[in-house]
């Protein structure tokens, strides 16, 4: 059953021309395997890149919240190199005070148990393709461990394809000075320059510009260039 599913969600994602087609065709592919959901998740830092048929509350709460840093599923996949299933009575032992209240608010968010498929991508990039119920699941894919990690692939392929619009791992607000020293910092602009060009002087750039990496969760300022561009923040 796994493969044959698996032999229609890669004809379906090879036509998709978009994310809506790549998410409804592996919201299908979940149906046929008794799924209530399925998430896909890449992070690489502190860059988030998800998108899931999660309950929408759920999906807002997690993000906000940043919960993909102690999300006890995300720990897992980044320990291990296989496909596991995972429910909250096994997950409950052995977490901290936050990943236990963090599984009661996924439950009550109907999300009980699941398979989880960890993938390792380039530059440090983790990837997790998730099918998670409301009930216990079926192991199905647990058993076939090559043959979950070449599903996950190929949803991370099409979803890097198709997601022209990442979603940050928190809503980040930038003052207008720190989006305007960005973006001359993005055209190629050195700080004295930046001064000069807005009127004031280099500590007070160098100032907007620290700021700005501090809210965005930068390693530096060209890091914080770099996100800033990719969530449309300038």
């Amino acid at each position: 059953m796994p493969s044959r599913a698996f032999d229609q969600l890669r004809d379906s994602l090879e036509t998709a021309r978009g994310i809506a087609p790549v998410k409804a065709a592996v919201k299908e592919f979940a149906g046929q395997l008794g799924f209530d959901w399925f998430a896909y998740l890449s992070v690489c830092g502190p860059e988030i890149d998800t998108f899931s048929t999660y309950p929408r509350a759920w999906q807002g709460h997690y993000i906000n919240k940043k919960y993909a840093t102690i999300d006890p599923v995300v720990q897992e996949a980044r320990r291990s190199e296989r496909c596991f299933a995972w429910s909250e009575r096994d997950l409950a032992r052995a977490l901290s005070p936050d990943q236990v209240r963090f599984l009661g608010e996924a439950n009550d968010h109907g999300i009980a148990s699941g398979i989880s498929v960890p993938v390792s991508a380039g530059f440090g990039r983790t990837v997790l393709f998730t099918l998670a119920s409301s009930n216990r699941c079926d192991n199905c894919l647990v058993e076939c461990p090559f043959l979950a990690a070449s599903i996950a692939s190929h949803v991370d392929v099409y979803a890097r394809r198709w997601m022209l619009d990442p979603m940050p791992a928190v809503a980040v607000k930038l003052s207008p000075r720190e989006r305007l020293c960005l973006s001359w910092m993005a055209k190629g602009k050195r700080m004295s320059e930046i001064a000069q060009i807005v009127g004031t002087k280099v500590r007070t750039v160098e100032y907007h510009l620290q700021n700005a990496r501090r809210k965005l969760d930068a390693t530096n300022v060209t890091h914080a260039v770099a996100l800033a561009v990719r969530q449309q923040l300038i």
